[in-house]
Order: C-alpha cells, then structure tokens, then sequence
C-alpha cells in the first residue's frame, strides 16, 4: 500500500511505515516496503565479477525529445527500467553500491557471487521521480554521480532530493562542477572540477564523496593522476565489462544501458559477471534467456 505523508514525517518514516516527498515542486509518493520476496542464503567470493550499470535519464519521452537521438538513447522509460529491476531481483541478483565495490575492490573483500551495481549520471530530477520509487519498491541500492553546478537546477536533483535518496539506499559520487570534457582543462580548471565538486557534496551531504565519474567517460594520464591527488578512491569510465580483481580503481569500467537496450542485450549485460567466473567451465546454460 502506498500511503501520503508531510514532510514533517520524514525524519519518521520508521513510524509512519510510508514517505510522500514534498521537498520539490511534484508531489512522488513511494512505497513504505519493498516487495517481498524469498530470499535465498546469498554466496560470497573474493574472486568478483560485478556488471556496473551506467544509466542517465529514467523518464517518458515527450513528442520533441523523441525526436532528438541524443535524448532517445540517454533515456529509459519508466517501464524499462522497472522491468530490469525487476528481472535482477527474480533471478538472484545482489544489488550492490559502488562503495562496496570499490571497498572489495580495494580491501580484498568479498562481494556476493552474483552482483550488480546501478548507478546513474548527471542527476536529472526523473533519478527522483521515476527511478527512486521503482528502487524502493525492490529494495535494491543504486548510486548517483552528481554535477554540482546544476543541483537545484529545473530538470535536475534538488539537495532535498538527494537527502532524501541517500538516506534510502542510494549512494553518491561526483561527476564534477560542470560536466566539462576534463582532458581539454588547463591544470587549475581540472583540480577545480574535481576538488570543488567533492568539497561541496561532502559539506552538504555531511559524509565523505570517494568515487567520481569521468563526464562522457573522458580520462587521460594527468585526469587520472589529479583525481588521485583530489582524494578520490574510485573513477569509473564506460566500457570494459565487469569490476574484477585487480582493475585499477581510478579506471573502473561501466556497461551502458541505452534507451534502445532490449531485454536480451540487458540480460547478457548482467549475466556478463556470471559467465567471467565460469568461462573456464564447458557447459554453462543460457540463464539469460529465461
């Protein structure tokens, strides 16, 4: 059931059992417990191959937008999207943070057997009222990559917004100030994208911002060096299949998931992880044709 609460509720969800965000201008309501489902014991391994998703939009086009490419292929409707959630729940998936990831990665720690990470770009406000809601109602975790500039922005994440997602399973990194190509800066610009955009998201998130994504996947040696001397731990990429051991941690690779993606080419993206582990093993079923 999904039920309205005020804003004065927040802060109580844990006695109210439901949350209606009135932190922006639209009303979203989202369920006050995720589906319930059977939960299998879950195997962990240190020998990890996780898919991390790299969405962008999670929103209906509307009559121009689906006219431009650029906007049809950053978009995933609603339906998708709910529908890959979906599918990742049912068939055993763990979805994880990029946080968890990265601390694996870096740790040595172990991760579940059959993981996937979600993460999404450039913080349009649709992360908060279609995404958001659809990541509750599963239960699953994701991760948002914010441009600090556009924060408070029309079209884009209000602070209150992000407050609220975090606080729900939802982790946050930097995707710079601007979202500028970082390998055409000069030195002083790039140390500013990237230390400003940490700073900020740290003092108004009040928790430390670890991982940032390079805009439009753009990286070269000196990007790469500046954002080790910026503190960060994790800088993800596009391309290059799953996160495993002994991937540098500033080059992490991402899949893209486009609005042209169908089902069958999601599901090998997140089978993907499963089929590096057992590549050596001669018989391995088609689960990503159920």
């Amino acid at each position: 059931m999904w039920a309205k609460c005020g804003f004065l509720f927040l802060a109580a969800i844990g006695v109210c059992g439901c949350r209606t965000s009135t932190l922006s201008n639209d009303t979203v309501e989202v369920p006050a417990r995720p589906i319930k489902r059977h939960v299998q014991p879950v195997r962990m391994t240190k020998d990890f191959a996780v898919p991390v998703l790299m969405y962008h939009r999670i929103d209906t086009l509307s009559a121009k937008e689906k006219t431009s490419p650029l906007m049809c292929d950053l978009t995933v409707s609603p339906e998708q999207f709910d529908a890959q959630v979906a599918y990742l729940v049912k068939n055993g998936f763990s979805l994880v943070s990029v946080k968890q990831v990265q601390d694996a990665l870096l740790g040595g720690l172990a991760l579940p057997e059959r993981s996937v990470a979600i993460t999404m770009d450039d913080g349009y406000k649709d992360n908060f009222d279609q995404a958001f809601p659809i990541l509750l109602r599963y239960g699953v975790s994701a991760t948002v990559f914010l441009v600090t500039k556009t924060l408070d922005t029309p079209g884009h994440l209000a602070w209150n917004d992000v407050n609220v997602m975090r606080r729900r399973q939802v982790g946050v990194g930097s995707h710079t100030v601007s979202h500028l190509d970082l390998t055409t800066l000069d030195a002083d610009r790039l140390d500013f994208e990237l230390r400003e955009s940490k700073r900020v998201l740290e003092q108004r998130l009040g928790q430390p911002v670890e991982a940032i994504a390079y805009p439009s996947g753009s990286y070269n040696d000196g990007v790469v060096e500046r954002t080790r001397e910026a503190g960060y731990l994790s800088g993800w990429k596009k391309g290059g299949g799953p996160v495993q051991p002994g991937a540098d941690p500033l080059l992490l690779p991402r899949v893209r998931v486009r609005g042209c993606t169908t089902m069958d080419d999601f599901k090998r993206m997140v089978w993907s992880g499963v089929y590096a582990n057992e590549k050596a093993k001669t018989s391995i079923h088609s689960p990503y044709l159920q």
